[in-house]
């Protein structure tokens, strides 16, 4: 099982990659767009995480 912080980097890892495509002059626009969605899905998906882990830890607390 992964812990937040693996989890998070991993986030961070797959989101960073898809912005450094967003910089290849060669996509289509329609290309661009469906990046640019991913990267927004995975900026909620990083929220998301962030809110169970520390909504995770207030409860234990």
């Amino acid at each position: 099982m992964m812990e937040y912080k693996e989890v998070r980097q991993f986030l961070e890892s797959m989101k960073q990659n898809l912005e450094n495509k967003m910089h290849d002059a060669s996509l289509s626009q329609e290309e661009k767009e469906e990046i640019l969605k991913s990267i927004v899905n995975y900026e909620y998906i990083i929220e998301l995480t962030d809110m169970n882990h520390f909504e995770r830890g207030s409860v234990h607390q």
